[in-house]
């Protein structure tokens, strides 16, 4: 029978051991299963594994939250319990199972020709509410980029592929879902250095330059928490390794990417190629000349034009120049600010230009994102 081995960069995370019993009682066939955690525990949280710690299906990096270093450390940490199964499986730790997920992935894999598929894409949205798990279809979201900043690092957004008759191809990787080839893990395997904000960028160009094609799945077979309360690892650590990352992923996407060893690029196709295919020129942008302008200004948000409703699910915030290009995103999640308690969004940040108006799109659970509203600052 062919194995799944199931990633988790599990931090201070609560949902962990429902993502296990998710995955296991929703498997068709839960004897091919096996996990690698990385558990980053707090004292709410240092008992979640008990039932599984002595489990040999699961291998577990244990250490205190306070130890860790960061989404892309957490990611490395479970790459290295691969034991050589047929297949990998890597989500976040608040992820909930279709039924058979198992099986319809491995039937995803075997259907395409490629001899490196990769199946990858933003998963729908659950609620959790008054302790039960409400499954959300927004439809299959491939990743498009948003936006490249100077710097390189990237911000995604995604669009829904209309056509689920087969598997569309796609550009980027996410990385709350990648089902591949279990020898990925090994072969592209994570950048412990790396940190947030170059993650997927990064991953994407590794793994295209490696051989890997990537496809989106044509059916929802997880869902992820995208609204909640959890620390996270930025939040907890001001002091981190953001910045010798971006100076990394600059390496790796302009310099000599040698110099990184086995987390540098392949060799079955060129960064040029992955450029041509993604529409991308990272040298161009780097070398950019841009009017970097600090604004430091605390904006009340016109609420007037936004409807009120009790299903938000976050607001995209974005500032634009005069041409009415986006210089500045944050995805507003705060409940008082949703709930229109609370109409202050402040933003201290070095931007690529004058801002000139500022956008607020609001993305809701039961519609996914309505009009966008724009506004003068």
């Amino acid at each position: 029978m062919q194995t799944i081995f199931v990633q988790i960069a599990s931090y201070r995370d609560q949902e962990l051991p429902r993502t296990i019993a998710s995955a296991l009682s929703q498997a068709n066939s839960p004897e091919r299963i096996r996990f690698g955690i990385c558990w980053q525990y707090d004292e709410d949280t240092y008992t979640d594994l008990d039932p599984y710690i002595r489990d040999a299906r699961f291998r577990v990096k244990q250490t205190h939250y306070e130890d860790s270093k960061g989404c892309c450390w957490a990611r490395n940490q479970t790459n290295l319990l691969y034991q050589d199964e047929d297949f990998t499986l890597q989500i976040d730790a608040h992820t909930r199972f279709a039924k058979g997920w198992d099986s319809q992935y491995i039937e995803m894999i075997a259907s395409l020709s490629s001899e490196k598929p990769l199946l990858s894409t933003y998963p729908s949205p659950f609620l959790r509410l008054h302790g039960e798990d409400q499954l959300q279809f927004h439809g299959i979201q491939r990743l498009i980029l948003n936006r490249m900043a100077k710097d390189l690092t990237c911000v995604f957004t995604s669009e829904v592929v209309e056509d689920k008759s087969q598997l569309a191809l796609s550009k980027f990787i996410g990385a709350g879902q990648i089902f591949t080839l279990g020898s990925f893990c090994r072969e592209v395997e994570y950048d412990p250095s790396m940190y947030f904000s170059g993650e997927e960028i990064s991953l994407s160009a590794r793994a295209y330059t490696h051989g890997y094609d990537f496809f989106c799945p044509n059916r929802d077979l997880v869902w992820h928490l995208y609204q909640h309360h959890m620390p996270t690892h930025w939040a907890d650590h001001k002091e981190n390794q953001h910045d010798e990352a971006v100076v990394r992923l600059q390496t790796l996407l302009t310099g000599d990417h040698t110099t990184l060893g086995k987390h540098g690029l392949g060799t079955k196709r060129t960064l040029k190629q992955f450029e041509e295919y993604a529409n991308l020129d990272f040298s161009a942008r780097l070398n950019s000349v841009d009017d970097t302008v600090h604004f430091h200004r605390t904006i009340l948000i016109h609420t007037q034009k936004i409807p009120r409703r009790d299903d938000y699910h976050l607001w995209i915030f974005t500032l634009n120049n005069a041409a009415g290009e986006e210089i500045y995103r944050r995805d507003i999640v705060d409940p008082a600010i949703l709930q229109m308690t609370n109409n202050e969004i402040t933003v201290d940040e070095d931007l690529e230009g004058k801002p000139i108006t500022y956008m607020i799109w609001p993305k809701t659970w039961a519609k996914g994102f309505i009009d966008r509203q724009y506004f003068d600052l």
